[in-house]
């Protein structure tokens, strides 16, 4: 019994340690990979994103509406 719990606060720390040690991502510098666009760096990705789920937040909570109201 204590085995496993300890295994299990083992396990959890390691995965929090491993989330706190990576890098944070560097917005200034170019996107990597083929596909981005010339010019664009790692932020503006980050800001599209942002302006997309803003713009799409009012669609979303009315669609999870009717889909609550369907399944009454």
């Amino acid at each position: 019994m204590f085995s496993k719990l300890a295994a299990a606060l083992l396990v959890a720390v390691g995965v929090a340690y491993a989330a706190d040690s990576k890098p944070p991502a560097k917005m200034e510098e170019p996107m990597a990979g083929k596909m981005r666009k010339p010019g664009t760096k790692q932020g503006d990705v980050k800001k599209q994103a942002e302006k997309k789920r803003h713009t799409m937040r009012p669609k979303l909570e009315k669609e999870e509406k009717e889909m609550a109201r369907e399944r009454k």
